[in-house]
């Protein structure tokens, strides 16, 4: 199995589009069903299952995206040959804009249907030793609450469901729902949550792979110490990887609602962007009223991550056939970011093993137990 330290980052926001574009999203028609889909996962991502010009296909159900994508063109019917409208703009968690095209496709799932669907139609790279996606697409908000209806996450099943007006309010007043602030507008859905007593906004985002982002601000200073400090290649965003500096919290008191635990949280210098993800989300049943900007939640069975599950000191990442440092913790001195590994425990990295020792490394802690050559990188 393929060892991947990139966490998953892929909301797309729409920044700059088109006459042509603002036409063909008005002229798009939407059908919501009154029904429940079943989510699937590949590791934390959720997936939904859509039909594509009638090809079934997974896209990633994403909160936080305010449009649906297409990552994968063989999936559309003589995808060539479509009218497309080009240099659009939009913007991925980095805050890096991307150049896409838009397509009009047949989209339905369980859920919606739409003979005219407006896709933004994003290439994703795929890296060396990297499988097959297990997604196609992305299914974003923009598919969801018209017609008056509702959103039911249920992360006890996992399960998402459209609701109308009357099975909202009857599962507020039979179960144990809460109502919390939030704020939702533009496409987007805010909660708040009190971090070390601070209440902050957050974009409900169930295309992190994580719990809680916070992008980095020298104003903002935790008191907690219990902290991992890691320099490279953390994140896979829509569109790339990124490269910073990344400092992971372990043990934060949160205040959501009326729930007090602890969770680890992530401070970025590469993300922009201020959001919870699946990781915190799952631990929650979700009705989300839209319409009426109200948001409630109910605790589930799941747990949140509150602990480093292991050390971290160095990740290596296979590149243009070189396997390089791509992750170091802060303090660790042996290797640089961009050394290249020719060699592990006397094996020479070739075009054959090199997944393999890749794998290798990254799944060993302590790279101090393994016989390492490099070749260090140029400053």
């Amino acid at each position: 199995m393929k060892n991947n330290w990139s966490l998953c980052f892929l909301s797309v926001f729409i920044m700059e589009i088109s006459c042509t574009s603002v036409r063909r999203i008005a002229n798009q028609e939407i059908t919501l069903k009154n029904n429940v889909a079943q989510l699937s996962f590949s590791r934390k991502t959720p997936l939904l299952t859509v039909y594509v010009d009638n090809n079934d296909a997974r896209f990633i159900f994403d909160t936080g995206a305010t449009v649906s994508v297409l990552h994968d063109s063989t999936i559309v019917s003589n995808f060539t040959n479509r009218t497309f409208d080009f240099f659009l703009s939009a913007k991925g968690a980095d805050g890096k804009k991307i150049r896409n095209r838009k397509i009009s496709v047949l989209l339905s799932s369980a859920l919606f249907e739409s003979p005219n669907k407006v896709l933004t139609y994003i290439n994703t790279p795929l890296f060396d030793c990297s499988a097959r996606k297990p997604y196609s697409g992305i299914v974003g908000m923009d598919v969801f609450f018209a017609e008056k209806k509702s959103l039911q996450m249920d992360f006890t099943k996992n399960t998402i469901a459209n609701i109308s007006q009357e099975q909202l309010q009857k599962a507020v007043t039979a179960e144990d729902y809460k109502l919390v602030k939030s704020s939702c507008k533009l496409g987007q859905i805010r909660i708040f949550l009190s971090v070390e007593g601070v209440e902050y906004p957050f974009l409900l985002d169930t295309g992190y792979s994580g719990a809680i982002i916070f992008p980095e601000d020298k104003k903002r200073v935790f008191k907690n110490n219990s902290k991992l400090e890691l320099e490279g290649s953390i994140f896979q965003t829509v569109s790339a990887t990124t490269q910073g500096k990344e400092t992971i919290y372990e043990n934060m008191p949160i205040r959501f609602s009326d729930y007090d635990f602890d969770v680890k949280i992530n401070v970025s210098s590469s993300i922009k962007a201020q959001n919870i993800g699946i990781e915190f989300i799952k631990a929650f049943d979700w009705l989300i009223d839209y319409n009426h900007n109200k948001v409630y939640v109910k605790r589930n069975q799941n747990k949140i991550e509150d602990t480093f599950k292991r050390t971290i000191s160095y990740y290596a990442k296979a590149q243009e056939g070189k396997l390089l440092v791509s992750v170091k913790e802060k303090s660790q001195t042996r290797f640089n970011l961009g050394d290249q590994i020719i060699a592990v425990n006397g094996h020479k990295v070739l075009p054959e093993n090199i997944c393999q020792l890749m794998d290798l490394l990254n799944k060993t802690e302590d790279w101090n137990t393994l016989k390492i050559e490099t070749i260090p990188v140029q400053r």
